[in-house]
C-alpha cells in the first residue's frame, strides 16, 4: 500500500495589527497562522516573535476568530494589567495583596 500526505494550507486571511498595517496570513487548522505575501505565497522570513502580527493574530484567534463585514478579521486589543513598581526589577498586580501589603499606589 501506498500513502500519499498531501499538507493543504488554511483559509487567506486579512488583518490589521495595534498599528493599522495589513497583514495577508494563512491559517492553517494544524501548524496555526503563516504570514503571505502579496501574492498570497508564505513569506520566507516569518514576522519575529515581537511583531505585532502575532499579537493581533492571538488576540483574534481567543475572541473566537471572527471575519467582519469588510473581509478583515475583526480583533480587540486585550489590555495589560494595571501594575505598581516595587523596586528594583520588581512589579505587582495594582490590585493585590503584595501591593497592599507594602503600600505601594499607582503614581
Amino acid at each position: 500500500m501506498k500513502i500519499i500526505h498531501i499538507s493543504y494550507g488554511g483559509p487567506d486571511r486579512k488583518i490589521r495589527d495595534a498599528t493599522g498595517k495589513v497583514w495577508r496570513f494563512e491559517m492553517h487548522p494544524y501548524c496555526g497562522p503563516a504570514a503571505q505575501d502579496a501574492e498570497g505565497e508564505l513569506l520566507e522570513a516569518q514576522p519575529g516573535p515581537r511583531s505585532l502580527f502575532w499579537e493581533a493574530v492571538t488576540a483574534w484567534a481567543r475572541q473566537g476568530a471572527v471575519i467582519g463585514p469588510d473581509g478583515f478579521c475583526a480583533w480587540k486589543p486585550s489590555h495589560a494589567p494595571e501594575t505598581v513598581h516595587l523596586g528594583g526589577k520588581h512589579y505587582a498586580l495594582a490590585s493585590s495583596k503584595l501591593a497592599k501589603e507594602h503600600r505601594r499606589t499607582t503614581p
